[in-house]
């Protein structure tokens, strides 16, 4: 069983928007994959080296604010 699957079999539906976006975090990075065919194929080091730096900021910035998210409601939740 794949894990988003495994996830969406076992959501409490009341807690459903507190979980992860695990199939945004999946598009984010398809979609950084099909933006960096250019950016394989081309022979200047630095746009690629910039690209992937970009890509790897946007997308541990999206996983920093998901794992605030399901901190601060963990954390809520215990202090019930």
């Amino acid at each position: 069983m794949k894990f988003a699957e495994h996830l969406s079999a076992h959501v409490t539906p009341e807690w459903n928007s507190q979980y992860i976006r695990y199939d945004d975090m999946k598009e984010l990075l398809a979609q950084a994959v099909a933006k960096a065919q250019p950016f394989v194929d081309d022979s200047d080091n630095v746009l690629r080296e910039q690209f992937f730096l970009r890509v790897d900021e946007h997308f541990f910035q999206y996983c920093e604010k998901e794992a605030t998210k399901i901190n601060t409601f963990f954390a809520e939740k215990l202090a019930e």
